[in-house]
């Protein structure tokens, strides 16, 4: 009876830090007694798509003895043994809730799914390692900033958990893994406390860090004198001081702990960042008016967050050549077009895309399609720029005669 009330409860009141204080605490019990699973070498179960490693890692940052499951997710097509081919890496809190339904007490992220649909279209991929929570989570996701209220928060460890990240569960992942290691290619990310952790670990460890993604980041939380105090001390025109920064909150609810309450809190550090010398290209910030505080929405939102931090200018040419399509009306086929063709690309990125063909006035550079006075062959290609970085493809289509 108890689980089963602890689960009706958490599939209805998810993260109350953010919402209703005072049932904080039980949402929080319900949250650990639900996500704790066998550790395997590997779990398929579920909704996950690719691989999904488990591991437990002890966490001699503290002196009780406590030790964390770790899942690693890597592509489907990832090989160990293949070490010429490296990738990203991003470490992200609340790691039952990222991958698997399965798992999760509130919904996941479909972080697998994602990564898996990019990569279809092109992109590289990356590895993504999930640190699980724990009946201390709001501790350890805390940062050590004076609170607005020590009701549930007692003792804040947010630097000992980010030094168990950057120190034993990193190394760990560099050792067995083929990753790239450097700042660039590394990131760490959270929702909620996890998003308000993140942000704390990203000014702690910049060089380490140079991606942050916070979702719903808990500001309101703490005394917003002291943490904007905290990020004035810093001086990010330095030399990797300054991580790239990706703020999203939902807009619902009116009160201080509410996800609009979020939102609100949220001019007040980018300002604070930009006073300090952070770089207005690697900080932004997104507010979805009717979102609020799950999974659900933070699903929805983590493409557009995750293709901002890392994918670079190759990247998005290469995904954007491969996923352009030449279509045409109901009825028609290569071999047969007699309808308007449309040129398009599924992934846009910004992408500046100009169109022609092998024969004059078939098509303008702008995608303008003309119909020839006796049926052609045509050659369409495609010159695809983002940045300084350009990428092509072509296409034959047999065009029937107006």
């Amino acid at each position: 009876m108890r689980i089963a009330l602890l689960r009706t409860m958490c599939a209805v009141m998810h993260d109350c830090a953010v919402r209703m204080q005072r049932m904080l605490a039980i949402v929080t019990l319900g949250l650990v007694l639900m996500s704790v699973i066998p550790e395997s070498v590997h779990a398929t179960t579920g909704t996950v798509v690719g691989n999904l490693t488990l591991k437990t890692l002890p966490m001699p940052q503290y002196s009780d003895g406590r030790t964390r499951t770790i899942r690693i997710w890597t592509p489907a097509n990832y090989d160990a043994s293949n070490k010429a081919r490296k990738y990203p890496v991003v470490y992200m809190h609340d790691g039952q809730n990222l991958f698997d339904a399965a798992t999760s007490y509130a919904g996941e992220w479909r972080i697998d799914e994602t990564i898996t649909a990019m990569m279809e279209s092109g992109y590289g991929g990356a590895i993504v390692v999930g640190i699980d929570n724990s009946a201390d989570r709001l501790n350890e996701l805390s940062p050590t900033w004076p609170r607005s209220s020590n009701e549930f928060i007692k003792s804040p460890s947010g630097d000992k958990y980010a030094d168990f990240i950057v120190k034993t569960v990193k190394p760990f992942i560099d050792k067995n893994y083929n990753t790239f290691s450097d700042r660039a290619h590394t990131g760490v990310g959270g929702s909620s406390m996890g998003g308000i952790i993140s942000f704390f670990i990203g000014l702690r460890y910049p060089a380490v860090f140079g991606k942050v993604l916070a979702f719903s980041p808990s500001f309101p939380l703490y005394a917003s004198k002291k943490y904007l105090a905290e990020i004035a001390k810093h001086d990010f025109s330095k030399r990797n001081a300054a991580p790239r920064v990706y703020f999203y909150a939902g807009g619902a609810g009116d009160g201080a702990m509410s996800e609009g309450g979020i939102a609100r809190s949220l001019p007040a550090v980018i300002k604070a960042l930009k006073s300090a010398g952070h770089p207005r290209a690697d900080l932004t910030s997104y507010v979805w008016d009717v979102a609020q505080h799950n999974e659900g929405f933070w699903a929805e939102v983590f493409p557009t967050a995750f293709e901002w931090l890392f994918l670079t200018d190759t990247d998005r040419a290469v995904m954007a050549a491969k996923t352009l399509a030449v279509g045409f009306a109901d009825g028609d086929s290569l071999t047969s077009v007699t309808g308007d063709l449309t040129l398009d690309t599924a992934w846009d990125y910004g992408a500046k895309v100009a169109w022609k063909s092998n024969l004059p006035k078939v098509i303008s550079a702008r995608g303008k399609f003309t119909r020839p006075t006796t049926p052609q062959q045509v050659v369409l290609t495609a010159t695809v720029t983002v940045g300084k970085v350009v990428r092509s493809r072509s296409f034959t289509v047999q065009i029937l005669a107006r």
